[in-house]
């Protein structure tokens, strides 16, 4: 009986711990996960005023002829 009662506390603690890990963990994912997201919104925006100058640099080579 007192073993059973030291396993299940062991594995109690061992839950808790592998718990913990886990939220860390996922804390950090979600940290990366954001900075992944602002960094895509940043070059989705620069490639967007990229096709703009070049489109306007055809427009303009078009007009001049």
């Amino acid at each position: 009986m007192e073993t059973d009662l030291q396993l299940l506390g062991e594995r109690v603690r061992r839950l808790l711990e592998i718990t913990r890990q886990l939220s860390d963990e996922n804390q950090l994912l979600r940290g990366r996960l954001g900075e992944a997201a602002m960094s895509q919104a940043d070059m989705q925006q620069r490639l967007a005023e990229a096709r703009a100058r070049v489109e306007s640099a055809r427009s303009e080579e078009r007009r001049v002829g």
